[in-house]
């Protein structure tokens, strides 16, 4: 090879490693450094509404102030409804004849729960065991300022649309009318209720708790929570020479009184009974006075078939119930007796004093059905049968 022209190469070769080995401009020295941004602002965070408890409470009460507990003394009571006595403590598998219990919580409506002492009832739903809840206490002295206090409610998801009230017998045995009720209806939620006693004050008086249904028979569920009386510790009785003895019944006063019970058809003769849907015929209920030999009657299609109630004058009943006959048979007769079951037993005379009550009044004998011979007035021939 030519020596002039390798040595060109050489010198080529020299020159293009030198170029090759210059320094490269570093790129990061022409990046514009980027403007630090603030910090993000948060943004707003709802803070979640604290959950409100779903419970009913119910503040304590000072003992001392307690003259009379009515969960405490439940079982002193005589439960019925307005057909039938029932047991107390209560069987929840007859619940459909009536019900009460005490106890220390349920559930309300709402389904707000409650801890505290009270007591749940159901009326009696219908025939045969009657309607209404009624529970009479034990005599009690009336002191002047006894207050009675309680919360009624309908109890779980029962639509109840209930009357609670107080009622009382005063020591005279009467009834006295009063108008200690409130209507409680599902949806408006626990109701404080209180009723100032001292009308009362020096008697000695039997006190009623009450239900009684407004409109439908079923799920018919109440709740009466913490019933009891306060009395102020100092309080003193009347003095003796204010408390009034018991009356001697005026034998001019006329004042009538409500008897009141039902037609028990589970004895009456079949013809009379309705096999497909379990009703019964309606019958006419005769009340006749052995005072003075007057009578009263009413069917019982006018005040809710078995049930009845009738307004009579004082005086001595033997409560009848007739029925259409068959046959040359013009009518058919059930009698009270005092028991149930009864057949062929004779009538029982019950006694309406002067603005009295007379309940649960229960005609279960039909001579029919046993071939009972025992003695029924005849039906007055100016009564009809429905």
């Amino acid at each position: 090879m030519n020596k002039k022209l390798l040595f060109v190469l050489i010198l080529a070769a020299i020159f293009l490693m030198t170029a090759c080995n210059k320094p490269v401009e570093n790129a990061a020295e022409n990046i514009q450094p980027t403007k630090t941004l603030p910090p993000a602002t948060e943004a707003a965070t709802d803070i979640p509404p604290t959950e409100t408890s779903n419970v009913f409470v119910v503040d304590p009460v000072d003992p001392e102030t307690v003259a009379y507990d009515f969960v405490t003394e439940v079982c002193s009571a005589v439960w019925t409804t307005n057909a039938t006595y029932l047991p107390c403590p209560a069987h929840l598998e007859d619940a459909d004849g009536g019900y009460v219990e005490a106890n220390d919580h349920t559930v309300l409506e709402g389904m707000v729960s409650v801890e505290a002492p009270l007591l749940i009832g159901l009326p009696g739903k219908g025939y045969p065991e009657g309607v209404g809840l009624f529970g009479k206490y034990p005599p009690f002295t009336v002191y002047p300022g006894d207050t009675f206090h309680a919360t009624i409610a309908c109890q779980g998801d029962a639509d109840c649309n209930l009357g609670f009230a107080l009622e009382y017998y005063d020591q005279s045995g009467s009834v006295i009318p009063i108008n200690w009720k409130w209507i409680h209806q599902a949806g408006e939620g626990p109701q404080e209720v209180s009723v100032d006693l001292s009308s009362a004050a020096g008697q000695v008086v039997e006190l009623f708790l009450v239900l009684r249904q407004e409109e439908e028979l079923e799920n018919q569920w109440g709740v009466w929570i913490n019933p009891y009386i306060s009395r102020d510790p100092s309080a003193k009785p009347l003095p003796t020479a204010e408390i009034l003895p018991t009356p001697t019944p005026d034998p001019e006063d006329k004042t009538p009184g409500v008897i009141s019970g039902m037609v028990d058809m589970s004895s009456a003769p079949p013809y009379l009974k309705d096999s497909m849907n379990g009703g019964s015929s309606p019958v006419v209920v005769v009340f006749f006075n052995q005072s003075d030999g007057t009578y009263w009657w009413i069917h019982t299609s006018l005040t809710g078939h078995p049930y009845y109630q009738m307004t009579v004058s004082p005086g001595e009943y033997q409560v009848v119930a007739f029925a259409q006959g068959v046959g040359d048979v013009p009518y058919v007769s059930g009698g009270y007796t005092g028991q149930n079951p009864s057949c062929g037993k004779n009538l029982k005379t019950v006694t309406m004093p002067p603005n009295g009550r007379l309940e649960n009044i229960v005609i279960a004998d039909w001579n029919w059905t046993c071939g009972g011979t025992a003695y029924r007035p005849s039906k007055p021939g100016g009564v009809p049968l429905p």
